[in-house]
């Protein structure tokens, strides 16, 4: 993008970034709790499984990033970020990742892991970090389970973080997984932001590059994209930048309703044309109305501050080990 776009609203670079931004990560008490979630499981969690739920674009993968740039003392950690590989191709990723000699076949591999668990110093932890976990079949969980066990008896080496949509969930809880339900020791649900939040997480990001939101946006344009974003950040980071692209081409200095109603109907039309009209616009209808209620309180209050996510966070004590 031309850096004029930028410079036309006040703004150093893109505010309104499409894929994980660690360095825009503000810690709200929301947030710090989803964070916290993934660095117990990384340091402490004893049960070898902690998950991580959250529909897509409330910014899981900004958690998983955040926690992946950090040094933790005593801790490999390794990324799957492709669902579909399969149990083998993963335990080749992951040994890729972790400095282990890859070798033909899957007993090989197993046998590379075990060495490699064997030289860890006492409180020293591989965690694995599987990302979209919902796109895993029940065989390849079924092999993670099991490959859960290897190192130490008296001593869980191997720890696995499962990141996925709540589709997840759902099949966690069904019988033939009950296994691996049971093991898992730490749960988080990462949701949707408030419109309070919504409007605290447009500040901190134009803020980051030098410009307060209420300095691009008019005030109802902003409340319309938020209105019509679910309270989802990747999709509010869409519609900002949309409704920006919008007000610069007409050289507009201020986003005003106008652009943002332009930015909205494009977008809604964009996802009509993928699955059925009707159920796009029933499916809309119902998150603006949730929204909505949720917004009265805050209807018109332009609220500055920092990035909060609402998360969930359950522990679960009777997981089996």
């Amino acid at each position: 993008m031309d850096y004029r776009f930028y410079s036309h609203f006040g703004l150093g670079g893109p505010a309104f970034q499409f894929t994980p931004a660690p360095r825009l990560l503000f810690m709200s008490d929301g947030h710090r709790e989803a964070l916290a979630a993934l660095e117990w499981a990384v340091l402490h969690e004893p049960s070898g499984f902690t998950l991580l739920i959250g529909e897509t674009g409330t910014g899981k993968s900004t958690l998983v990033s955040a926690i992946l740039v950090r040094h933790y003392a005593g801790v490999r950690i390794a990324r799957v970020s492709s669902p579909k590989l399969g149990f083998d191709s993963m335990l080749r990723e992951i040994a890729s990742q972790l400095g282990i000699g890859v070798r033909p076949n899957k007993s090989g591999m197993l046998r590379a892991f075990d060495r490699f668990l064997a030289h860890l110093q006492r409180g020293q932890r591989v965690v694995i970090i599987v990302d979209e976990a919902q796109g895993l079949n029940d065989e390849t969980l079924e092999e993670i389970r099991l490959f859960s066990n290897r190192g130490r008896v008296d001593e869980k080496q191997i720890h696995f973080v499962l990141v996925g949509q709540p589709e997840l969930l759902r099949r966690l809880a069904r019988p033939e997984l009950r296994q691996l339900n049971d093991r898992i020791g730490a749960r988080a649900a990462l949701n949707s932001l408030t419109p309070r939040e919504a409007l605290s997480y447009v500040d901190s990001r134009t803020r980051a590059y030098g410009a307060g939101a209420a300095q691009i946006f008019g005030r109802g344009a902003l409340s319309y994209l938020i209105n019509h974003s679910g309270g989802i950040p990747r999709r509010i980071n869409v519609l900002c930048h949309n409704a920006m692209l919008i007000a610069y081409s007409a050289g507009r200095r201020e986003v005003d309703l106008f652009s943002a109603r332009v930015a909205v109907s494009e977008f809604e039309n964009l996802f009509a044309g993928v699955r059925p009209f009707a159920r796009m616009r029933a499916d809309s209808a119902r998150r603006r109305q949730r929204f909505l209620r949720a917004a009265a309180p805050v209807a018109g209050l332009l609220a500055l501050g920092l990035l909060s996510f609402g998360v969930t966070f359950v522990w679960a004590s009777h997981a089996v080990h």
